[in-house]
């Protein structure tokens, strides 16, 4: 493991983390061979969370001459780039090429980020979709497709060979309502008026 020290931080699948890491290397780090060995890591991090402006920034920041001489990075900017080309397969071809293996588990877990996000998406955004379609927004086989829509309660229709996604409905966070608020704010403005 080339990054060791962030090997638990990775093994534990806690990619904030490692973003946060790359992060505070980046400010505070006097060292610039550290800092360039994680840029790959870094522009990944971004990505699975889901931070395609904050990885294109990135990109600007890494030094010219590093960014051409190295390929790793220059194949984790085709991601970046395909992504922003908002075409799914283009996306998961360029998720197939290669960087390396100390880059495996960030690669894996960017991919079933990406398929989530754009299975969600569809979820919500159609009412139905054929097979081949949903096949390239997921980036699986059409026979894995079915196997796994259906068993997200979606409905297959063999002879139209259509789907017809669930809606996926969103947590709702618990938001005040305007009574609830009226109290709170009630309640701060009498607190002050005590504190006086």
């Amino acid at each position: 493991m080339a990054f060791t020290e962030i090997a638990n931080l990775i093994s534990s699948k806690n990619f904030k983390a490692i973003l946060d890491y790359c992060q505070r290397q980046e400010i505070e780090s006097k060292n610039i061979d550290l800092i360039k060995s994680y840029y790959g890591v870094y522009l990944l991090s971004y990505l699975i969370n889901n931070d395609l402006i904050n990885a294109k920034h990135l990109w600007k920041r890494i030094p010219n001459d590093f960014k051409q001489s190295n390929q790793q990075l220059k194949n984790i900017y085709t991601i970046i780039k395909s992504i922003s080309q908002t075409n799914p397969t283009i996306t998961y071809t360029s998720l197939s090429i290669n960087i390396g293996d100390d880059y495996t588990p960030f690669i894996t877990t960017l991919k079933e980020n990406f398929q989530q996000r754009t299975f969600e998406l569809i979820s919500n955004a159609y009412s139905s979709i054929t097979v081949n379609d949903c096949s390239s927004y997921l980036g699986i086989s059409p026979e894995d497709t079915i196997k796994f829509t259906t068993s997200k309660c979606w409905e297959h229709d063999k002879a139209s060979n259509t789907l017809k996604p669930v809606p996926i409905q969103k947590q709702s966070s618990e938001l005040p309502t305007g009574n609830q608020q009226i109290r709170s704010l009630t309640s701060y403005v009498l607190f002050l008026e005590k504190s006086t």
